[in-house]
């Protein structure tokens, strides 16, 4: 069974850009996929909690050597690992908040980039566990940091790409949609993002 992992990021409950255009691709997924199975994460809704110390302690302690409470610290971490793990293709929605991504998104990839788990050091340097799968990243922003000199604001695509790319997805494909503060604009923007993400399923 093909498996889809959606991951919102939005602080809206209501008129979100970045959740409008997951919507439009989880349908056109869902028709080529009819018996398909969807993973749905509003991290705005439900947010992740950010690493502590005590769940860092729990991550480095081998698993055999950890407490009762060491491996309750880790169930949050767990079940965002198996999730991962059952997805084929993994879609991020993210708006773009201060030049980077949500907070929440942060903590909720916080949980999963685990050592043994998404990724191993070898004598090669580290590599990442979870080859095999595509990700879609959908970014939008108020303003348009797609062409030069303001494209280096934009820190959302490139770690984004970093991060996936270290737990070892490599098959990304970022579909911006710039400019929804512009009213003028964000028609044509959004267009064409769903063009884009249509093409992409």
């Amino acid at each position: 069974m093909a498996t889809l992992l959606r991951i919102d990021s939005s602080a809206l409950s209501q008129g979100s850009n970045s959740k409008y255009l997951a919507d439009q691709y989880q349908a056109e997924w869902l028709g080529n996929h009819p018996q398909g199975k969807v993973i749905h994460h509003d991290l705005g809704v439900n947010p992740p909690s950010h690493l502590s110390e005590a769940t860092i302690q729990a991550m480095y302690t081998p698993a055999e050597s950890r407490s009762a409470d060491q491996n309750a610290q880790l169930n949050e971490s767990n079940q965002a690992l198996q999730d991962m793990r059952e997805a084929d293709t993994l879609l991020i929605s993210a708006p773009m908040y201060n030049f980077g991504i949500p907070s929440s998104l942060k903590a909720y990839l916080d949980q999963v980039v685990r050592v043994g788990e998404t990724f191993t050091y070898t004598e090669n340097g580290p590599k990442g566990l979870l080859e095999g799968k595509q990700a879609i990243v959908i970014l939008t922003s108020g303003g348009n940091y797609t062409e030069s000199p303001y494209n280096q604001f934009d820190h959302v695509t490139p770690y984004l790409n970093t991060v996936l790319g270290f737990i070892g997805i490599t098959d990304v494909k970022v579909v911006a949609a710039p400019d929804m503060a512009n009213n003028d604009n964000k028609s044509t923007s959004l267009n064409r993002a769903e063009e884009a993400l249509l093409e992409a399923v």
